[in-house]
């Protein structure tokens, strides 16, 4: 076969846009869009919605003397509510089951074999293992339009929330595809569900302490905003028109819009690169760079202004019982309390997603050993830094200093808010500051080294030790009284208390002169992990040498 019959062959193929002719689409919806599903959807969905129509409508008619305009809202929320659990729920469960039983019956090892493009491949499977669901979902539409017809529903209600319906959708498809595409376990459809259950209810009440960029990843924002709109005496968003990012305002659709799309493009990427080369990892160290100077970018600007504003510092309590106006008051008295919480939720989640992308882009030492004889063949110099083979240390110390002064970034704009500027009246803010980065960088640093020299499997198993059983000792004895005060040394010792030493010492700053066992713990586990990571950083160093004679003697 010549060369231009193969180019034009090739040409032919179709791209990632040309759904109507993906095979991989049209395979699974003839698979699933059998006659017999067809007609269950018909039943199942199509009647469901119908009878929230006729109920809403008949209840309206003889129960109420109000037009259906007034309460056509109740039939068309319960209708979206239906829908978002098709394609977020059932349809995410779908596509990482669908996708784990490729991987188990190595279809996916055949798809890599084809001629077709790694991004009409993610496209075919994104599009074809939740056809069902879209199906379903269509069956709903036609009462939904009725609904928004008769109900005189305006466009500027019923448009934010499908759009935003939409890119929530597509992006826990790709969360579902990645964790079906890399585990390929049976299990997995479960997993993707509970990270779903965990964005939706888990992680947006992070919040109330004013992280709200989880509460961005799901459609809730632009649900409340509606329902702001349509019920004016239920107040369920604070801010009903505008999402605030820094000092500007954003709508909640476009803020809600831009995250999701962000994210999907992480998981995009991830498959991406997987599709391309099965050993590739996850994500590249470019990519990994990038993706945590925008998640740091994000999350700044998401609580910047609720600290600027003090709303942060607000605590409201639905409850009304005399118990809960009594907290509410002992918190408001408390401020610190509550800054000190944010301070440490900012770095526990900056730490937790700083090792997470450690246990991507470091490579194993025998892909480690392979790149520096792969460079020496090709005549290039051993030292690399951006390549999947290269060392990970120079892109741990980046990530590190980008994590650290996001930190204190916050820390110093946390100090000047009028609340807490009151608390520390005068007092020296250094100390918070010392404590942040000697903290982030030894944690850091120690974990990322040890996945180095270590391994992966090897650092995870003394990571789960090293953090989990200092917590577990400690509850354990803060249960019993000759322990309570042993209790808060252990605490100290474990990386994930430490992230809280910087909010302790801020709470209790009047009180510098007398620190807590808690502190000298923390001081003794900075020590510890000090010395962890320059003992594994000298074995690198050494290791490195030691391959290098042995990729001259290849």
């Amino acid at each position: 076969m010549s060369d231009k019959v193969q180019a034009e062959r090739l040409k032919a193929l179709p791209q990632c846009w040309e759904l109507w002719r993906n095979p991989i689409f049209h395979r699974y919806r003839r698979s699933r869009l059998r006659l017999s599903s067809l007609i269950t959807g018909v039943l199942l969905y199509g009647g469901t919605s119908l009878l929230f129509y006729l109920m809403a409508l008949g209840f309206t008619v003889t129960q109420t003397d109000l037009p259906f305009e007034q309460t056509a809202v109740y039939p068309f929320g319960f209708l979206v509510l239906l829908q978002i659990f098709i394609l977020n729920f059932v349809g995410t469960g779908e596509v990482a089951a669908g996708m784990a039983r490729e991987s188990v019956d190595e279809v996916l090892t055949y798809q890599r074999l084809t001629p077709l493009g790694p991004a009409t491949k993610i496209i075919g499977y994104l599009f074809g293992l939740p056809v069902r669901q879209f199906y379903h979902f269509i069956l709903t539409l036609p009462v939904t339009v009725i609904i928004i017809v008769t109900g005189q529903i305006p466009a500027e209600i019923w448009i934010p929330i499908y759009a935003v319906l939409f890119t929530s959708t597509f992006m826990f498809y790709l969360l579902a595809m990645s964790v079906g595409f890399i585990m390929g376990k049976r299990f997995s459809a479960l997993i993707s569900q509970g990270l779903v259950a965990l964005l939706y209810f888990a992680l947006p009440q992070l919040s109330n302490f004013g992280f709200i960029i989880f509460e961005y990843f799901t459609i809730r924002p632009a649900l409340f905003a509606a329902a702001n709109k349509m019920l004016p005496k239920i107040k369920m968003f604070e801010h009903d028109q505008y999402a605030l990012f820094y000092n500007w305002e954003i709508s909640h659709t476009i803020y809600s819009i831009v995250l999701q799309c962000l994210i999907g493009w992480v998981f995009y990427s991830l498959m991406l690169r997987r599709w391309r080369l099965e050993s590739s990892h996850l994500l590249s160290k470019v990519q990994c760079v990038a993706t945590v100077i925008i998640l740091h970018v994000i999350i700044l600007g998401g609580v910047w202004a609720n600290t600027s504003n003090g709303s942060m510092l607000d605590v409201k309590i639905q409850a009304r019982t005399p118990e809960m106006a009594v907290l509410q008051q002992t918190i408001s008295e408390n401020v610190e309390l509550i800054a000190a919480t944010v301070l440490s939720l900012y770095g526990l989640i900056g730490f937790s997603f700083a090792i997470l992308l450690q246990y991507i882009y470091t490579p194993d030492k025998f892909r480690y050993l392979a790149g520096l004889r792969e460079r020496k063949n090709q005549a290039r110099t051993p030292y690399a830094v951006l390549s999947d083979s290269a060392s990970g240390i120079p892109t741990s110390v980046l990530i590190t200093v980008i994590t650290t002064v996001a930190w204190l970034v916050y820390s110093e704009h946390l100090s000047r808010s009028p609340e807490v500027a009151e608390f520390i009246a005068g007092e020296s803010w250094a100390p918070v500051d010392y404590m942040l980065i000697a903290v982030s960088v030894t944690t850091l640093l120690a974990h990322g080294f040890s996945l180095e020299y270590l391994g992966k499997k090897l650092t995870a198993t003394i990571a789960c030790f090293t953090w989990v059983i200092p917590l577990a000792v400690a509850l354990l004895l803060s249960t019993w009284s000759f322990g309570e005060k042993a209790s808060g040394f252990i605490y100290g010792f474990s990386p994930l208390s430490m992230n809280f030493s910087p909010g302790y010492i801020m709470a209790s700053v009047h009180n510098a002169e007398d620190p807590t066992l808690f502190i000298y713990g923390c001081k003794l586990g900075i020590l510890f992990y000090l010395v962890i990571c320059l003992y594994c950083l000298s074995r690198i160093i050494l290791r490195h040498k030691h391959y290098m004679l042995l990729r001259d003697s290849v």
